[in-house]
């Protein structure tokens, strides 16, 4: 799609983000860009992220004083995580007679002319957008690409607008724009009750992943062992676009019963998976292909499956897939090592969901090895999340071998009242070291806690990556 083809799908030429910073939103700002749009907007803290930006010629402004009045925007584009109705910018365009789009329908309109493929799910949704397009791009089909993360491939942004005919995307659940997007081909990674801030009921959650399986002409690929995903299934009459996987046992692999498994389902395809000596071999009718991780943990192996599958369903050869899968680099904040200090290995996580923290710990162990002890410095993310699953943070953390605990990071909730990292703290066997939040005050416990060959962890949605950061600079 041309410039000029891109800015009439859109219907405006100069946009202006509020949070341009944030990680969606950052990623969409880089995709305007890239099509040749004007892009402009406000963060109220700067950071590499607003950095990159600007290096790119996006002008980013910190406050409305400093936006001049006779500046022209044809459009304020904003996330679910700005509130219209009080954000002073936002009250100021919408005396000037801006018009708002959500960030979601602005990424519909950019990716409307691509074959996309549509990543969403509780857990695991940037990885594996990650990895899908890092397989396409490997391959050489250049796909457009809008990740909530930092993509090792893109040089450390999560956006990019192309002229290939693919294009992968986050479809983020939280705020129930996902149903809203028409992508041909999708994977869902799993169902676990979160957002239940936005959703309500566990019933209210499944109808709209049910809705998000069902609402597309091409194929939808899912993991058939995740509970959620299970109980999602039981909702759907029509299976015939879901390509499936399910492990399968060592003795049962050989079995000539094997194919009798989820048979029932009637699924467009059901492929089967074991994992052996940390690599993943799958089957495709009688073909066997495989693949390693750099990373570990066994959510990594099944997101790569995912990824693979679903490139398959556009065209691309499986084994082709697969042997690119296994240089999949990362994406910032996902177990990512960010240094070293004293004999102490650092790393950073955005897991802010008790599965997300106990896969994360279980990753942990693989990388202390037992060479010293694993701490995590947990952050947890929002008061309305705390007070609803408290108690199963408690029983995730409870797996940690040492943890400590900030106050909890309120995402621009108001607090509430007797909602804190206590509760937590309260629920687990191992009681946690509880920190002030305050960074100064919390680096030298933090230094006297860890030792040479251990391996130090900050978890969570927040800023608490700065600990580690902070750790490595002292």
């Amino acid at each position: 799609m041309s410039e000029a083809s891109l800015e009439r799908a859109l219907g405006f030429s100069k946009p202006f983000f509020l949070g341009i910073g944030g990680s969606g939103m950052s990623s969409l700002a880089h995709i305007l860009s890239d099509a040749g749009l004007s892009v402009t907007g406000y963060d109220g803290k700067k950071s590499q992220v607003t950095e990159t930006l600007e290096k790119k010629g996006v002008r980013i402004f910190s406050s409305l004083s400093e936006i001049p009045d006779e500046e022209i925007y044809d459009a304020a584009i904003y996330s679910s995580a700005i509130r219209l109705d009080s954000h002073p910018i936002a009250s100021h365009f919408k005396k000037k007679g801006i018009r708002f789009f959500h960030r979601s329908e602005v990424l519909h309109s950019c990716f409307q002319h691509l074959t996309c493929i549509a990543v969403a799910g509780s857990h695991g949704k940037t990885t594996t957008t990650a990895m899908t397009a890092h397989i396409l791009n490997d391959l050489g089909y250049s796909p457009s690409l809008m990740v909530g993360g930092d993509v090792a491939f893109l040089g450390g942004i999560g956006g990019r607008f192309s002229q290939g005919k693919f294009g992968v995307f986050e479809s983020d659940e939280s705020d129930g724009t996902f149903l809203k997007h028409k992508a041909e081909f999708r994977i869902l990674t799993n169902i676990d009750e979160d957002h239940l801030d936005f959703y309500k009921t566990r019933e209210k959650l499944l109808n709209a992943f049910a809705e998000f399986i069902t609402n597309t002409s091409g194929k939808i690929v899912l993991d058939l062992d995740n509970i959620g995903i299970q109980d999602c299934l039981s909702q759907i009459q029509d299976k015939t676009r879901i390509v499936g996987f399910t492990q399968v046992s060592e003795e049962d692999w050989n079995s000539q019963g094997i194919n009798g498994r989820h048979a029932d389902l009637g699924l467009d395809q059901l492929v089967y998976y074991k994992i052996v000596n940390k690599f993943l071999i799958f089957r495709i009718g009688k073909e066997e292909f495989s693949f390693s991780s750099r990373f570990p943990g066994r959510h990594y192996l099944t997101n790569s499956l995912a990824a693979v599958l679903a490139t398959q369903c556009v065209g691309v050869p499986a084994d082709q897939a697969a042997r690119s899968v296994s240089q999949y680099a990362g994406v910032k904040r996902r177990l990512e090592y960010i240094g070293s200090k004293h004999g102490v290995e650092i790393y950073d996580d955005y897991g802010h969901h008790p599965t997300e923290v106990k896969a994360v710990l279980s990753s942990v162990r693989e990388l202390s090895q037992g060479s010293g002890k694993a701490v995590i410095l947990f952050q947890p993310h929002r008061y309305t999340r705390t007070q609803n699953l408290y108690k199963d943070f408690a029983e995730s953390l409870d797996l940690g071998e040492t943890v400590l605990l900030l106050p909890i990071y309120s995402a621009g909730e108001d607090p509430i009242s007797g909602v804190s990292s206590e509760l937590i703290a309260n629920e687990m066997k191992k009681k946690p070291n509880l920190l002030s939040g305050n960074l100064k005050s919390d680096i030298p416990i933090l230094k006297k806690i860890l030792s040479p060959g251990d391996v130090f962890v900050s978890l969570g949605a927040g800023n608490v990556r700065d600990w580690g950061l902070e750790f490595l600079n002292s």
